[in-house]
């Protein structure tokens, strides 16, 4: 994959490396979540470093995103296009900078939150801090070329939460459990979707847990950690070990969001020979 075609949208880690030929650039953290109130305004840190051997230029803007699917899979829009967009409340300073190499340039995120009603909802947004470099006299006719001697490179995104902090209602529900095998896969593997019903963003923790019906053995998978905003859902896949001992088992899949008072679960017996 040629260089200048690649884009990365990275997100889930504290700090996210690239490495790609003589290039290589690191960002952190990749979320940024807020709790400002209505008519108020925070700042927060994002830095960049260029661990390359090269000079290299940035360009950060703001935009919108939303969930595609279940999947977990997100969809980029322009700034404004979505319902839940705060985009047009983000500042970044300094918007465009350039770094030399193993230089680090901390840029300040500034969401000032206005009055209006939709101030009182949860909203996301996505920073984008595109890697750009200087376009020579004969690549003119690169169609890459964003105007005026740039082109872009490289796309890294920051996502952006906002949550009111009078937004406390959390709650969720398990809308599917079955098991999602396919001719492709090398052992049974199980899937379970959770929906967010509530007002809050959800940072969930799902696992499964197999209970041997003849024997009361139990095992419990490891725990798959992921986030759904308002109205969305998620679905996470697990896989039973290959090794696991034949005979009738009790399956739950549980979902902890949070709430001390309130767990999701739903259970189902298999039998594996």
């Amino acid at each position: 994959m040629k260089l200048r075609s690649l884009i990365l949208m990275l997100l889930g880690s504290c700090l996210m490396p690239l490495l790609a030929g003589a290039q290589s650039v690191s960002m952190s953290p990749s979320r940024l979540y807020y709790k400002v109130d209505v008519g108020a305004y925070k700042t927060q840190t994002v830095t960049v470093t260029n661990n390359s051997s090269v000079r290299q230029a940035f360009n950060v803007s703001f935009g919108d995103f939303e969930p595609a699917g279940y999947q977990g899979k997100s969809k980029f829009m322009q700034a404004g296009e979505s319902e839940h967009s705060c985009s047009e409340w983000l500042t970044a300073t300094p918007s465009f900078f350039e770094l030399d190499p193993g230089q680090s340039q901390k840029v300040q995120v500034l969401l000032q939150v206005p009055t209006s009603p939709e101030a009182n909802k949860v909203k996301w947004a996505a920073m984008r801090v595109k890697l750009t470099k200087e376009r020579k006299s004969n690549d003119i006719a690169d169609k890459n070329a964003i105007g005026m001697g740039v082109t872009e490179t490289f796309q890294f995104v920051v996502h952006i939460f906002q949550t009111p902090p009078t937004v406390t209602t959390k709650s969720a529900d398990i809308i599917d459990f079955r098991e999602s095998t396919t001719a492709q896969d090398t052992s049974r593997v199980y899937s379970m979707r959770v929906k967010n019903t509530g007002e809050a963003i959800l940072d969930c923790a799902s696992y499964i847990e197999l209970t041997n019906l003849s024997t009361g053995e139990e095992l419990r998978l490891k725990p798959l950690a992921y986030t759904v905003l308002p109205g969305s859902e998620r679905e996470v896949r697990f896989n039973i070990p290959r090794n696991q001992p034949k005979g009738r088992y009790s399956l739950m899949g549980v979902v902890d969001y949070g709430n001390r008072d309130n767990v999701q679960a739903a259970e189902m017996e298999i039998t594996i020979e």
